[in-house]
Parts: C-alpha cells; sequence; structure tokens
C-alpha cells in the first residue's frame, strides 16, 4: 500500500512538473511583447518597395537628440532638427536660423531669423535657444562642439548673446547643435518640436518623416521617408544588402570594412590621424622629426594602411577647410632624411605602439615600421589593448604611436598640441590676428607630431537608387529630399 502512495505522489509530482514545462513553454511561444518589436525589421506598412526611401534608426533609442548615442540615430536629427548654422562641405557656416551676427572679442550676438518656425507653427524664440544650448552641452555627440562657450543668455526674444571662453573667428560653425522648443526635450523618450524639413511620427514597425508644413512651398522628391527599426549594426547592414533599407552609415572606427552589396561614398568625419612623438628621447632633435615627416608615404598611409577611407594630408588643418588658405608643403628631400635618420638612430630601436583589434591603425604602424626599417632603423610594433595603449600613451612608454583626434567644426588643433609656442600662434589663427600659414611655419620647424592625413566613414545606399548622394558634416542623408529609387 505504502509503495501504490508512493507511485502516486511520483506521478502527481511528474504531471505538476510537465504541466509547469507545458506553461513555460506556451510563454516562450507567446514571448516577450517586447522583443519582436526590437528585432522587428520588417518593411513599414504602406511602403511602395520600388519607390520610397527608408532608412534605419533605433526607435528604442528614440528621436531626441541630446540623449541619443548611436550613428544610426545621429544621421537622422539634422533631418528633425535645424541648428543655428549649418556647414557646408569645406566647414564653412551659413545662418540658418539667425539673421545677424556681432563679434566683440569674446562676445557673439546673434539675431534670430524672425521668418523661422517651429514645425508646429509657433516662433523660435532665443529662450528656446538657451534651452537647447543647456540641453545639448551636457550630451554625447553635442558637448564637445560647445566646450569653448561659458555661457549663453536670452537678450529679449530675438537676441542670444554667446560667451566664449577665448576668441574664436570660427565659432559658428560650431554653433549646430538642435533648436528645439523649450520644454520639449526633457526626456530621454520625448519627440522635441523641431525646425527640420521634416517632422517625426510613430509607425507600424518604426517612424515616419513627413514634409513639414514649414517647408510646404518648398518641392522635395522624397515627401515622407519610412524608418525602420534596427537592433544592431550587423542586422543593419545585412538590411542594407537585401534593401529593406536603402542606405547606411558606418563611422569605421574600428578599422573593420563591412561587405555589403550597394554603392557607396565617403563620409566627411575631420578625424585628424597622426603620428604621436615622443620628444625627449631619440626622437628629441627637430630635424629627426623632420625626417620622418619627409619619409611617411602618405598615399601609402591612406589608401593601404586606412583602405582608401582618408584624405591624406602632411598638415594638421583639413585638406577641404575653407579657411586654411595656401599653405606651401615644407619638406626635406627624401635621401637626404634617410641618411639623417640612418646615422642619427644607429643602434636606437623606434618603438611604435597602436591599438590592438583597429586593422587601420595596426597596418599604419606596419607601413610606418616597414618605412623606418627601409631606412636602416631598427623598429618594433606593439599592438596594445584599448586600456593599456591609453595609459602607455599618457606615460610616455613609446618613441611612435599611431593617434587619431576627432576636431570640431572649427577646426581646433589645441589638443593635440602640446608646445605652448605653437598653442600661442594658432590662438592668433582662431582670433585672427595671424594667418594659417604663419602657423605652419612655425609647426613644420617644431614637427611636434607627423599628420597622416583626415580618416573617413562611408555611406553605403542601395543599387537602385539613382541620385547622386552628398553627404555633409554631420548630415550624412543631406540632400535626402531629392533622392529617388528607379
Amino acid at each position: 500500500m505504502k509503495r501504490v502512495h508512493g507511485t502516486v505522489r511520483r506521478l502527481a509530482a511528474l504531471l505538476m512538473a510537465l504541466s509547469m514545462m507545458l506553461l513555460l513553454a506556451a510563454c516562450h511561444r507567446d514571448g516577450d511583447p517586447i522583443t519582436p518589436e526590437k528585432n522587428d525589421t520588417r518593411k513599414p506598412a504602406g511602403v511602395a518597395e520600388d519607390t520610397d526611401i527608408i532608412l534605419p534608426y533605433s526607435r528604442e533609442e528614440g528621436v531626441n537628440p541630446f540623449s541619443g548615442t548611436s550613428l544610426m540615430n545621429e544621421a537622422i536629427m539634422p533631418l528633425l532638427y535645424d541648428g543655428l548654422y549649418s556647414i557646408d562641405e569645406h566647414y564653412e557656416p551659413s545662418m540658418n536660423l539667425v539673421e545677424d551676427i556681432t563679434v566683440n572679442g569674446t562676445t557673439l550676438m546673434l539675431t534670430m531669423n524672425a521668418n523661422r518656425r517651429f514645425s508646429d507653427g509657433t516662433v523660435i524664440s532665443a529662450d528656446d535657444v538657451v534651452y537647447s544650448y543647456n540641453m545639448a552641452k551636457n550630451s554625447l555627440y553635442y558637448g564637445t562642439l560647445l566646450s569653448g562657450i561659458s555661457g549663453v543668455t536670452a537678450g529679449g526674444t530675438t537676441t542670444v548673446s554667446f560667451t566664449l571662453e577665448k576668441p574664436n573667428q570660427f565659432i559658428a560653425a560650431n554653433l549646430v547643435f538642435p533648436v528645439v522648443k523649450s520644454g520639449t526635450a526633457d526626456q530621454k523618450d520625448d519627440i522635441p518640436v523641431g525646425s527640420g524639413r521634416y517632422v517625426y511620427e510613430d509607425s507600424d514597425a518604426g517612424g515616419v518623416l513627413k514634409k513639414s508644413e514649414q517647408y510646404k512651398s518648398e518641392r522635395f522628391k522624397a515627401e515622407q521617408i519610412f524608418l525602420i527599426n534596427i537592433p544592431n549594426e550587423e542586422t543593419l547592414f545585412n538590411s542594407l544588402n537585401i534593401e529593406t533599407v536603402n542606405a547606411a552609415v558606418d563611422d569605421i572606427s574600428t578599422g573593420e570594412l563591412r561587405r555589403v552589396k550597394a554603392q557607396s561614398a565617403p563620409l566627411p568625419l575631420n578625424n585628424l590621424v597622426y603620428v604621436g612623438i615622443r620628444q625627449n628621447g631619440n626622437l628629441a632633435d627637430a630635424a629627426v622629426r623632420q625626417a620622418l615627416s619627409a619619409l611617411l608615404d602618405r598615399k601609402t598611409l591612406a589608401d593601404s594602411g586606412m583602405s582608401g577611407y582618408a584624405v591624406q594630408s602632411d598638415i594638421p588643418l583639413n585638406p577641404d577647410w575653407f579657411a586654411k588658405g595656401d599653405i606651401k608643403t615644407q619638406s626635406m628631400d627624401y635621401t637626404k632624411a634617410r641618411d639623417l635618420l640612418a646615422e642619427s638612430l644607429r643602434d636606437q630601436p623606434i618603438k611604435v605602439v597602436t591599438l590592438s583589434g583597429n586593422s587601420f591603425k595596426e597596418q599604419i604602424a606596419k607601413e610606418v615600421q616597414r618605412e623606418l626599417v627601409s631606412a636602416g632603423v631598427a623598429c618594433e610594433v606593439e599592438a596594445l589593448e584599448p586600456a593599456i595603449y591609453r595609459s602607455a600613451v599618457k606615460s610616455g612608454l613609446y618613441d611612435l604611436y599611431i593617434g587619431e583626434q576627432r576636431l570640431t567644426n572649427d577646426m581646433d588643433i589645441t589638443s593635440v598640441l602640446d608646445d605652448k609656442q605653437l598653442q600661442s600662434s594658432w590662438a592668433s589663427v582662431m582670433s585672427g590676428t595671424t594667418t594659417c600659414e604663419t602657423f605652419m611655419k612655425g609647426f613644420y620647424k617644431q614637427m611636434p607630431f607627423l599628420t597622416i592625413g583626415f580618416r573617413t566613414g562611408v555611406l553605403a545606399y542601395s543599387r537602385n537608387l539613382k541620385t547622386a548622394v552628398k553627404p555633409l558634416p554631420g548630415s550624412p542623408y543631406d540632400n535626402v529630399t531629392e533622392w529617388q529609387l528607379g
């Protein structure tokens, strides 16, 4: 009898466990209602597959420009939100929401354009600018652009006064932060009211950008753009391959190029790539550093080291920058440079440190090593993990290192200048009291680091897009209003 009761109890326990398993399995089949949305890459309802433009974004991240972190969402922000200024391919600023500017030393006074309105029809006031500035300066993306500004105040409804940390004739190029209606961007998931060409609306599989009523008199070939929710970069480029989306941006920050079946265009980034030099060691003599600069084959470094996604340059100013003027290249004779290095660095091996896992930087380091070895200089390369690399650079545990610095739109290179005299000379350029050519004469004489060029990203887009894409700095989809599939 005891054996019968024991069997019954075991059978009941087994049935209970089986029931729980079936219940869990049913729950698993039903799924978390949030999870499918995050991974939903369906084409949105109502899309005409052959004519409607579809761009990727993260619905979870949202369209608040001050809380975004992904390149996908950063790319669509200029379509929704205008800044005080916009910049062209030469980083030259033009008035956008502004109609007048007055500069007096470190004070910049702007008068708002009375004809510009938010998408809801309300006037863009000075208070809106101050609100937007305060949001932008604490954001990941726009904070660096505004680091040279110490304060902003509203003078009435149409005048905004900026106080600068130092005189800067190029500061307007940094005033591209989104201006939104005051109080509409307080929370991460807010959809701020902006004054851009499009207005955001939710849709079944993501969102829709609809032409703003404030632009109704202008002709757009793409009057609405569909946004599809993409959970990660791997999904993004798979979606581009099968043309679920029509474009994607990649800053190639890892040095890894993705293989996609698409057309592509360079994406301007203003990222200065250079070789840093420890000047109190084997390379303390400026003539040796000048010889190193003459030795570098910058075309090979750009084409091979960075797979062509760079513009070669031997000056630390973007070759496309409107204000650099006509700077004559100064370089030591190549043969003389090789002989000088072979003599000066005899029995003094050079150590080059670079970032491991970044194929661009590792390849550049190997090219530098090859050039040195061909000149008879012993050289070793160390590829270091990110934390160790940063520590080595900070501690001076190198002779050379492969560095990269993203410059702001005003081309301020102060952060990569350790020499006080050069810092002062560059400050004079920014204040307008001297020229870039004068600065570069001092730079060549000192040669504090070796410029390789300016790295770019990539805008990949559908093979059936018949419009020429024109990405601008900070605005990859700038001419999307003209895009046509066919």
